[in-house]
C-alpha cells in the first residue's frame, strides 16, 4: 500500500514537472504501463488526455538516440561540458 502511494505521488510529480517544462498538456502520453500512470495521468493532466500503454510505441524515440548512447557508453559518459558540447 506504501509503495503505491509512493509509485502515484511519484507519477504526479513526474507528469507535473513535464506539463512546467513543456508549459502545455499533452494530447497523448505514452508509457510502459505501469500501474499508476492511468490515475495520475487523469488527476494531473486531465481526462482528455489519452493514455496509451505500450512497451513498443516508444521505440522510436528509443531508436532516435540509439548512436548517442552507443557512443558515450563505451567513453563511459562526458568528462566535461566542453566535450559533450563539441560531440553534440
Amino acid at each position: 500500500m506504501l509503495n503505491e502511494h509512493r509509485d502515484m505521488a511519484a507519477a504526479q510529480a513526474f507528469f507535473r514537472s513535464a506539463e512546467s517544462v513543456t508549459g502545455q498538456v499533452p494530447d497523448q502520453v505514452t508509457t510502459d504501463g505501469h500501474g499508476p500512470y492511468p490515475r495520475a495521468i487523469r488527476s494531473t493532466l486531465g481526462r482528455r488526455v489519452v493514455h496509451r500503454a505500450s512497451a513498443f510505441k516508444n521505440n522510436g524515440l528509443e531508436q532516435d538516440h540509439r548512436g548517442v548512447k552507443s557512443r558515450i557508453q563505451c567513453m563511459r559518459g562526458f568528462k566535461g561540458y566542453a566535450s559533450a558540447e563539441r560531440f553534440c
